[in-house]
């Protein structure tokens, strides 16, 4: 399929679609433009999910796990990539997440759903980040113009976002 035009953002499926639980607490703003972008992969589940409901269900476990077995307030990534096509909200555009210890104020965190050490997303999934959600976030003003993007792996240690992914994350614009 093309590419989205320059003029469009990519469709991002929200909360209420894919199931989400309530946010607990009160989440905290953030002060847009921000100035980074950090990919992950979400190793579990570790098969990519190719169908709105497996990655539906895929987010629906993640939150779960965030929020009971980690004690966090929501599901941590800002967004979730699906191999469906598809953008999943997790925290959004407007939330500070818990994706990148450190650094999550300053950034948004993008996880693929998968483990990505021996094998890349679909192309597809690669685009709709790459051409798709960061030129869209430049042009409506919630990332800076010159935003650093980034593996998880530079931020903090872990293997995360896989060394695949992380090898193909290294071309991308913006990336240091």
């Amino acid at each position: 399929h093309l590419p989205p035009s320059p003029a469009e953002c990519p469709a991002i499926v929200p909360r209420c679609m894919w199931g989400a639980r309530p946010y607990r607490g009160t989440p905290k703003p953030l002060t847009l433009p921000l100035g980074s972008v950090y990919i992950h992969h979400t190793s579990t589940p570790s098969a990519p999910c190719r169908t709105f409901a497996a990655c539906a269900r895929a987010m629906r476990a993640m939150q779960r796990f965030h929020q009971d077995a980690r004690g966090w307030d929501d599901i941590g990534y800002s967004f979730v990539v699906g191999s469906d096509g598809y953008l999943y909200q997790g925290r959004g555009w407007h939330w500070v997440g818990a994706h990148t210890k450190g650094y999550n104020s300053k950034g948004y965190g993008v996880g693929y759903v998968g483990d990505f050490s021996a094998t890349l997303p679909d192309t597809d999934a690669i685009a709709l980040v790459r051409d798709g959600l960061l030129p869209c976030a430049v042009r409506t003003g919630r990332l800076h113009r010159n935003y650093t993007l980034r593996g998880h792996r530079q931020m903090g240690r872990t293997d995360c976002p896989g060394n695949s992914l992380f090898r193909e994350i290294e071309t991308w614009h913006g990336f240091e």
